[in-house]
């Protein structure tokens, strides 16, 4: 079996599941709402100026529940009672998706509808002593604002007495990261299918004013058919035109060369941070990987980029125009949708 075959998602059975858990999202997401808290991977650390280079976790807020009104039918009005608001009873709980610094990561499914979701969990004791509450509340608007493909959904949030949770959009393969380490290297045609996807998804975030600040492929997430998604906005803000901003946030080894000089920078980052992800997709590493962070630094301020002599030269060039060390010379998003290597191998998607 070829690598493409390898990675053809199988149909039939899942599809038909992906199609119910559709369905009763319509149902779901008319009832109150609860959410869980999902905290980052911890083999990867992400970094902010002034968390030392850990990873830091973020947490949810309360949620607030559309009471339907009284609708009229057949020119009678009809009393509606408020639905109850979802909690942790409501749930079957599953297997452990992934365990953060600060949370935990579930697989769980809604008992009356059967809708399977992943719930993210974080102490309101963790997100006071991080002083996470101002994040993670723009982490919630952010994420309740999108309405992409390749964007992962916030379906709700609530919290009881010691808890933030998030309900979110469950996809079954888990982390682009761990597959990458799995099996990859990825080959062109595979590669260049999850490349496009994410350059779409960014593209609408920029539309939206909004920049992501932490790609990497621990934040992407793999569903059906090979569809891939964008999560974790955690370190997202949205970012007026011409407002620039100067927080070191994101992972060492896709921070840009203005985030590390601590220059002022805009969306661009997430285009350097693409050209990071390409070639790591391509090659099975990051282009400026070294032991230590100072090392890693040296080298994404040199802009010292080695391609093993297996990499096409397409492929080669995409990713030379995404890290451009020069912010206003990168490649466009739209412009990556368009590029040669991502046309030539459409076909085989």
């Amino acid at each position: 079996m070829d690598s493409s075959s390898k990675w053809e998602i199988q149909r039939g059975r899942r599809e038909s599941l992906q199609q119910r858990n559709a369905l009763l999202t319509m149902r779901l997401t008319n009832s109150p709402q609860k959410t869980n808290v999902k905290k980052r991977a911890p083999w990867r650390g992400s970094m902010n100026s002034g968390s030392n280079g850990k990873t830091i976790s973020r947490t949810p807020t309360t949620t607030t529940t559309r009471i339907p009104s009284p609708a009229k039918k057949y020119g009678r009005m009809l009393n509606v009672s408020p639905p109850k608001p979802l909690s942790l009873d409501d749930f079957e709980i599953g297997k452990k998706l992934g365990k953060g610094k600060f949370g935990k990561v579930y697989c769980v499914r809604h008992k009356e509808t059967g809708f399977i979701c992943a719930l993210k969990v974080m102490d309101k004791a963790e997100i006071v002593q991080y002083n996470l509450q101002k994040q993670f509340r723009r982490e919630v608007e952010i994420q309740t604002s999108l309405n992409h493909p390749n964007l992962t959904k916030l379906y709700g949030h609530f919290h009881d007495e010691k808890r933030v949770y998030l309900l979110m959009e469950y996809l079954v393969y888990g982390e682009l990261y761990k597959l990458l380490r799995s099996h990859g290297p990825f080959n062109d045609v595979i590669a260049s299918r999850f490349v496009f996807q994410i350059a779409d998804a960014l593209n609408y975030l920029h539309d939206k004013q909004i920049i992501h600040r932490d790609l990497k492929p621990e934040n992407i997430l793999i569903g059906f058919n090979n569809v891939i998604k964008l999560t974790d906005f955690g370190w997202s803000i949205i970012n007026p035109r011409g407002v620039k901003r100067k927080t070191l946030c994101g992972t060492i080894d896709y921070l840009s060369p203005e985030m590390i000089r601590s220059r002022e920078y805009d969306d661009k980052v997430d285009v350097w941070a693409l050209g990071v992800l390409t070639y790591e997709l391509i090659v099975g590493s990051p282009p400026f990987e070294e032991d230590t962070k100072e090392l890693t630094y040296k080298r994404i301020l040199k802009n010292d980029i080695k391609f093993p002599e297996t990499v096409s030269h397409d492929v080669k060039d995409l990713i030379s125009k995404l890290l451009k060390y020069n912010p206003s010379e990168r490649i466009s998003m739209r412009d990556v949708m368009k590029h040669p290597w991502i046309i030539r191998n459409k076909p085989f998607w």
